[in-house]
């Protein structure tokens, strides 16, 4: 007989376990349908998966289904006693006994938000990954965000400098590029070529050598035909605050920058009224790239008092103090690789001789890959020197990395 209630006892035992366990399975396939259906919100079948799981017990007198950290109480099913008689089985089911307070659970985490990650990818703009080597990442931004090489030799548009650092670094990493421009103008010839380098997109030092070809002005001037002018500037930028691409769509990136510019004919700079044959620029940058609206927008101020970006030398005879000059670049992304937009920049009018008119263009900028951009222009630059209406086209091929 002995035997025999053991083996009962055991019975019932097994049979309101899996009970028990059957229900807690078809809640979870309910919450699971439902959330899948929208029923529920993905967030609170999370947490009711993740979180709150089931704690089964089972103790010699009792089982029970624990959930301590719901956010409502829920009834514990126990079975305290089972009265085995001579003639069967009575089972006493023991009252319902409140949840035990859930202050001991408020630690607990969050549940995490749900994450759509296809959503998230698609979403997501392209983006080189780059890659690493000893520490550092190579490559990063997204392409045409590094802008290309302008007439002085920093990274910007053509004719406008922004505040963007050059080459294809993030903040984890060490970029540069190199740049060779032309511009042919009814009595001018245009060529400078240079490098820049970028560390952790922070700051940026660079070179240019720019050529001047006079063709027959050289002549005019007595300084023989083709007689070419010669300039080397120096440059640094360092990024202040914000980012070009990411963050706040109203919040720009913005850097300040120098460049030291030396011209290598003293004599004609003497020559056209120039006070100096070298001087320095500062300038200060502010860009935002609205990838939402596939739009560029900069803005620029400098100050300065170099005659045709100092290949005149500094200074004349109408002035020789710096003013503030502005620089204004907009620009429209047709795809990923192929930016259209136009540029204005202002200029002192220091000499008498040699009237000197704003600048203005507009550009198409191709990116071959990651690593090539070939950037096409229609230039206006106005008098240089005794000629006049001085308007061309130009082109600028820029490799980065």
């Amino acid at each position: 007989m002995a035997e025999h209630q053991r083996n009962l006892l055991f019975t019932g035992r097994t049979y309101l376990g899996g009970m028990q366990c059957i229900r807690s399975i078809l809640s979870g396939l309910f919450s699971l349908v439902a959330a899948t259906l929208g029923l529920l919100p993905t967030p609170a079948l999370a947490q009711s998966l993740i979180y709150d799981p089931a704690v089964f017990t089972l103790e010699p007198t009792a089982m029970q289904i624990e959930a301590p950290h719901r956010s409502a109480p829920t009834r514990e099913f126990a079975a305290d006693s089972v009265a085995l008689e001579e003639g069967g089985m009575t089972m006493v089911d023991a009252p319902a006994r409140p949840n035990e307070p859930l202050a001991a659970y408020a630690a607990l985490p969050p549940p995490p938000p749900s994450i759509d990650r296809n959503m998230a990818q698609a979403d997501a703009p392209a983006v080189d990954q780059g890659r690493s080597y000893g520490g550092l990442r190579w490559g990063g931004k997204l392409r045409l965000t590094n802008g290309v090489a302008t007439l002085d030799g920093a990274s910007g548009g053509g004719l406008a400098g922004w505040a963007v650092i050059a080459g294809r670094e993030t903040v984890e990493g060490i970029g540069g590029s190199a740049h060779l421009t032309f511009a042919e103008l009814p009595d001018y010839n245009w060529q400078s070529h240079g490098a820049a380098i970028g560390l952790f997109n922070r700051l940026e030092l660079s070179y240019a050598r720019q050529n001047l070809d006079l063709i027959d002005v050289g002549a005019a001037l007595g300084l023989g035909r083709s007689y070419v002018l010669n300039q080397d500037v120096f440059g640094a930028k360092l990024r202040l605050f914000g980012d070009a691409v990411y963050g706040e769509p109203w919040v720009p990136q913005l850097s300040a920058g120098v460049q030291y510019k030396n011209n290598l004919d003293e004599a004609v700079t003497r020559f056209v009224g120039a006070k100096s044959s070298d001087g320095t620029d500062f300038y200060l940058a502010a860009t935002k790239i609205l990838l939402a609206q596939s739009t560029l927008v900069n803005a620029t101020l400098r100050y300065t008092k170099a005659n045709q970006l100092g290949l005149l030398g500094f200074g004349g005879d109408r002035s020789d103090d710096r003013s503030v000059q502005f620089e204004g670049s907009v620009g429209y992304m047709l795809s990923r690789n192929l930016v259209l937009g136009a540029e204005y920049r202002t200029k002192p009018d220091n000499l008498g001789i040699a009237e000197e008119n704003d600048w203005l263009d507009i550009y198409a900028a191709w990116s071959f890959g990651d690593h090539i951009t070939f950037t096409a222009a229609y230039v206006d630059l106005g008098t240089i020197a005794i000629a006049d209406e001085q308007r061309g086209a130009l082109l600028s091929l820029q490799a980065a990395f």
